[in-house]
């Protein structure tokens, strides 16, 4: 049984408004994007959220939905990813983050260039929204106002969490931070030479990406907990359902947000 960090329960004002560094305007535009690549191949090379994919399959056909948003996209790779999973004829998907990314991307996906605050979107009742890996960098308050938007638009939303606050969780962070950068960094396309510079000449990349990694682990939530939140949050949760399921090598966290009951 893994052990949760007693400093998770801590929750002081410090840890609740922790920022990751990748969040703030100054951080280097060229070191947010090496981040998020380098996050983007890691979870695409494990096939994180194959089994996220199948879920979102089943939901899109059910609700004859055609179209989805991708939410804090990033790197895109794990939207591109689940994308490709779907293998829906005539579905398409569009990218959105605050700090939008030049990618490429395959025919049917595309990345809205200019940015999205998630706080100021409205959401669709045909549309399909995910958010991966993202939600732990919002505090208590903007997750409530984030998910009663979705509710009261009778929308969509598969909130996806990798990390969470528990001692297997440092020591995946610090291996897929450290050897996992160093190991899969070759492998991100189109090539860079300044990735590599700032990868394994001077590990600005790895320092980086480490410390987020931990930033992300005093900010996220275990499963109960997140089950305890969305109680003290709504008076209704009916049309929410907090679960986890096993994709190696972690336990994914998923807030499923639906206009039916669930």
């Amino acid at each position: 049984m893994v052990t949760t960090l007693k400093v998770s329960d801590l929750k002081t004002p410090l840890f609740v408004k922790l920022q990751e560094l990748e969040d703030f305007h100054w951080f280097p535009a060229i070191l947010r994007k090496h981040q998020m690549e380098l996050i983007g191949i890691l979870v695409s090379f494990f096939g994180f959220y194959r089994k996220i994919a199948e879920t979102i399959k089943k939901e899109v056909v059910k609700h004859h939905i055609h179209h989805a948003t991708d939410l804090c996209s990033g790197s895109g790779s794990p939207a591109v990813y689940v994308f490709k999973r779907l293998n829906q004829p005539g579905f398409s998907m569009e990218l959105t983050d605050k700090f939008p990314q030049e990618v490429s991307l395959p025919s049917g996906m595309n990345y809205i260039g200019h940015p999205v605050d998630v706080h100021d979107l409205l959401p669709k009742a045909d549309r399909y929204y995910t958010m991966f890996n993202a939600f732990h960098h919002f505090d208590k308050d903007e997750q409530q106002k984030m998910i009663q938007k979705f509710l009261d638009h009778k929308s969509h939303l598969m909130i996806v969490e990798i990390v969470q606050p528990t001692l297997f969780h440092v020591v995946l962070v610090t291996l897929a931070s450290t050897v996992g950068v160093w190991l899969l960094c070759p492998l991100i396309r189109p090539f860079d030479y300044k990735r590599l510079i700032l990868t394994y000449l001077i590990p600005i990349n790895v320092l980086t990406v480490l410390t987020d990694g931990y930033i992300s682990i005093l900010k996220s939530r275990t499963e109960r907990q997140y089950k305890k939140d969305m109680a003290e949050m709504f008076e209704n949760t009916n049309r929410i359902q907090v679960s986890s399921q096993w994709s190696f090598p972690a336990q994914l966290i998923t807030i499923k947000v639906s206009p039916d009951h669930v």
